[in-house]
């Protein structure tokens, strides 16, 4: 929020302000009791997503609100968003939400403001409104020849060590493999893929044999933040690929990414879910790839 008046606006008038912030929406209200909870200064989404009710798309938007208003700090750090306290709201933290639970009182608050001076504010979001879009293999100019194949047969899919599918992948687009270590962002890194006509930076997770059944937030990753990883760096168009079926909370997580990562970018990001049954589709059109 960018205020222009006296640079002397008084506590009161910030304590009004941001309980009127707050109590706008529940997501609000939440996201800011998570930031200003505990003791770790800084936190991403991720950090803030076990104290939301009902965490989707709306809840980086009610981070990004209140750094708007200046009520948290916020800073990117390859890529990944980290809202942070900052002392004056940790200190009246407990006032700021008992007012915003009291519309009456919240109306009657004094402050330098209502009693003498005007304030004008500009406040703002976004600089730009994010892009977010979810993508099907089909979309991908590098991988056009599934347009021909309606479907394909997935037996002997669950069985696929993962690093078949990265090499055969790879021969696809033309890329070298990488080795595998922990931690790592990706699976596979990539300036070769082609959409809409021009070439992309992106980015792969891969998940083979050794991930059984329906794909689930709690196996990506020894801390399920193998979403998070996927969307660091600066790759554009972000993949998950697994021989069987992938849960919304997956792709739900990935749009979230992407909304954030787009915020951060200023640019138009994308992510694309690639089941059991696409990748079959993947295997026939391709079949040299993966022999």
């Amino acid at each position: 929020m960018t205020v222009v008046s006296d640079t002397s606006a008084n506590a009161d008038e910030k304590i009004e302000r941001a309980a009127r912030v707050v109590r706008a929406s529940e997501q609000r209200k939440e996201v800011f009791v998570a930031i200003y909870s505990g003791k770790k200064a800084w936190k991403t989404i991720e950090n803030i997503r076990p104290s939301v009710t009902n965490f989707n798309a709306r809840t980086y938007r009610a981070a990004a609100k209140l750094h708007s208003e200046d009520i948290v700090e916020k800073k990117v750090i390859k890529g990944v968003i980290y809202y942070g306290k900052k002392d004056f709201y940790s200190h009246n933290r407990q006032h700021i939400l008992n007012l915003s639970a009291n519309k009456a009182r919240l109306k009657a608050y004094p402050t330098k403001r209502k009693n003498s001076s005007k304030m004008f504010v500009k406040s703002y979001a976004f600089k730009s409104r994010p892009q977010a879009e979810m993508l099907t293999v089909d979309d991908i100019d590098s991988f056009k020849a599934v347009k021909n194949i309606p479907s394909g047969d997935t037996s002997g899919l669950k069985d696929m060590p993962e690093r078949k599918i990265n090499r055969a992948i790879c021969t696809i687009i033309n890329q070298s493999e990488k080795k595998d270590w922990g931690g790592e962002r990706n699976d596979i890194f990539t300036n070769n893929i082609v959409l809409k006509g021009r070439r992309k930076p992106a980015a792969f997770a891969l998940k083979g044999r050794a991930t059984k059944g329906i794909l689930t937030l709690n196996k990506m990753g020894k801390r399920a933040d193998q979403v998070q990883r996927l969307f660091e760096g600066t790759a554009e168009i972000h993949f998950v690929v697994h021989h069987s079926d992938i849960d919304e909370r997956v792709q739900d997580q990935m749009q979230i990414q992407a909304i954030g990562k787009s915020i951060a970018t200023e640019k138009k990001i994308y992510y694309c879910p690639i089941d059991g049954k696409d990748l079959a589709r993947l295997r026939a059109a391709y079949p040299d790839a993966f022999s």
